[in-house]
């Protein structure tokens, strides 16, 4: 019982080391392309990433997942319980959790 507060304590260390590494990280180009439209700080970031300069593949291929992102459309929940594919799974996924939740398992 005398090592609960050391134990709860050392978890803090991971977290106080992301912290402090995580200004030396270049946002995500992904992001940085398609939320925000700055080609050239996504082009940077890239460059850093890969350790290469010629980044152009992984640009236009970012830009063409985008647009059929967008041809796609997108999901709602109502949606996901009208789609037939779907639906025996997603009960099936809320029955499960459901149980987790009421038995307690997730507690141990």
């Amino acid at each position: 019982a005398a090592g609960w507060p050391v134990l709860l304590g050392l978890t803090g260390i991971p977290s106080l080391l992301q912290l402090l590494t995580l200004p030396f990280f270049p946002e995500s180009p992904r992001y940085l392309l398609i939320q925000k439209g700055n080609e050239e700080q996504a082009r940077r970031a890239l460059q850093r990433l890969r350790g290469r300069e010629d980044v152009d593949d992984e640009i236009q291929e970012m830009y063409q997942e985008d647009q059929s992102e967008k041809e796609e459309g997108q999901f709602s929940v109502l949606s996901l319980f009208t789609f037939r594919g779907l639906r025996w799974q997603l009960i099936s996924i809320i029955v499960m959790m459901a149980g987790q939740q009421l038995s307690g398992v997730n507690g141990v």
